[in-house]
């Protein structure tokens, strides 16, 4: 996929999860359409493309610090000097605003997906039988995201398939990890197969949007999530050989190669206003700059706990090796002074650099999230072999060494990584520093079962617990498994939900 022209970034109106146009987002071409019904707009080739770039924009909202809070900030990556704990401490309680956030508009993007399926057969001016097949394997791939980041947050949750016509459609009972599972597999399996290789020009077909490698890609990642080794595997190797990792590891996230071989998908960002630029650059600035509000800080063992969150133990400023090209690029201190140890030099407290953007708009950063990355499908397959069937040097340590390569560290020798176990400690770390403050780590921790082994020694600075009442034995996997509760608006607004998950009030 080339660069995305930030110039196709138009106004358009879009609902939420209701049937009228209304409230105005700003996402992808094509032109405004203005208020125009549903059922009128959903008859036409470009007023179904107007409904299509409108499953996007949620993506813009969450990437821009909410996704970061419930997932970086609950990791041993992540921590806050701030009062705003309650992922850092596991203390979310179902009240807590950034997991409604996520819920809600990951909810609206289910919902504009299913309006766009649902109304497929009512266009009767496709340009073509492929233009079609574009817009349906857009749709699927989407919503296997959308309901892929509500499973791994909140467990089973209403298992919305169909256009939502009056409130009862939407007060569905919780589904299963297993039902939610089986749905988005067989979405992305069906937008691999509809989607294309790659898009043509003009509109609807702009760089950014999901091609079949894109499916294929996050069906490695669901599959990786649930120890299906054979299936991860298997789907890697649609992709693998396919793409390429870039030399320059900055380029991932500083705007200067957008959509290009070295990712899978990636939250498109541009224009000028607020709708569709990211504040994730100030997010996490130091508050020294201009509203920088640094959220989100790395954890460091020099910080011996202080703070005020669990700011050390298995820091990630520790995690990189001498010689990481990658750590320049995720951290920085600025040379400012330690706020957190004013005992300390300047220059000693590391801030998330990986997104600073200066050449922006303050505020309003154009640089694309990416959400799959080549290099996770690597790392994705090595693991998978290791775990199905270790064997000393081979595939899995070839494609281990790949990255690390390219980050500018030496190969590892198969003398170093001869067990079973010692690949998997290499690999979970590569991962760590490859995709730092990249949503992944609290991900990982969870799908291994190591969560509360992993957090507990940062908590043990502040003499607190993790909660283990709040995790669950994942039924797919069987490991200890962490969830969110489920919002507390979302029992009122449906009844036929069901159980609050475990541990909460």
């Amino acid at each position: 996929m080339m660069k995305i022209n930030k110039r196709f970034f138009k106004k358009l109106c879009f609902a939420t999860l209701t049937l009228t146009w209304a409230g105005c987002q700003n996402i992808l071409e094509p032109d405004i359409q203005g208020q125009i019904p549903l059922e009128t707009l959903l008859t036409t080739e470009s007023g179904m493309l107007t409904a299509v770039n409108g499953m996007y924009a949620p993506l813009q909202t969450m990437y821009k610090g909410s996704f970061q809070r419930l997932t970086d900030l609950a990791s041993d990556d992540g921590w806050t000097w701030r009062n705003e704990l309650e992922p850092d401490l596991f203390i979310a309680e179902p009240v807590f605003t950034h997991s409604q956030n996520i819920w809600s508009t990951s909810y609206q993007g289910i919902a504009r997906t299913n309006t766009v399926l649902d109304n497929l057969d009512n266009v009767t001016d496709f340009s073509s039988e492929q233009s079609r097949k574009n817009i349906e394997g857009q749709a699927r791939f989407l919503r296997a995201a959308y309901y892929f980041n509500l499973v791994r947050l909140f467990g089973g949750v209403p298992l919305i398939v169909r256009q939502i016509g009056s409130r009862t459609d939407a007060e569905l009972p919780r589904a299963s990890i297993e039902e939610a599972y089986a749905q988005i597999k067989a979405d992305l399996t069906d937008a691999y197969n509809l989607l294309p290789a790659a898009y043509g020009s003009g509109v609807g077909n702009e760089a950014g949007r999901p091609v079949n490698l894109s499916a294929a890609g996050l069906k490695t990642l669901v599959h990786l999530e649930l120890g299906e080794w054979d299936e991860v595997i298997a789907a890697a190797d649609l992709v693998i050989g396919k793409k390429t990792l870039q030399n320059n590891y900055a380029s991932y996230f500083d705007g200067s190669a957008e959509n290009n071989q070295g990712t899978l998908f990636e939250v498109q960002y541009g224009g000028v206003d607020l709708a569709t630029t990211s504040s994730l650059s100030t997010f996490l600035a130091p508050t020294s700059t201009q509203n920088g509000g640094a959220i989100i800080l790395p954890t460091d063992d020099n910080l011996n706990g202080r703070g005020g969150g669990p700011s050390s133990g298995n820091g990630i400023v520790q995690a990189f090796e001498t010689g990481d090209l990658r750590k320049e690029v995720s951290l920085n201190s600025y040379n400012l002074p330690n706020f957190v140890d004013a005992s300390k030099p300047a220059g000693s407290l590391f801030y998330i650099h990986k997104y600073y953007n200066t050449k922006d708009p303050n505020g309003r950063s154009t640089w694309n999230f990416p959400l799959i990355r080549y290099s996770e499908i690597l790392l994705a397959k090595a693991e998978a072999m290791n775990e199905r069937t270790f064997q000393v040097g081979g595939i899995a340590l070839d494609l281990l060494n790949q990255v690390r390569v390219k980050a500018g560290l030496p190969a590892l020798p198969p003398a170093q990584v001869n067990t079973q176990e010692s690949f998997r400690k290499a690999l979970r770390n590569e991962r760590r520093v490859e995709f730092a403050f990249e949503t992944k780590r609290y991900f990982d921790l969870n799908r291994w079962g190591i969560m509360e082994n992993t957090m507990q020694p940062q908590l043990d600075f502040l003499a607190l617990k993790f909660p283990a009442q709040r995790t669950v034995l994942h039924p797919i996997t069987g490991k200890k498994y962490y969830l969110y509760p489920i919002p507390a608006t979302e029992f009122i607004n449906n009844a036929k939900l069901g159980q609050q998950n475990p541990g909460y009030n």
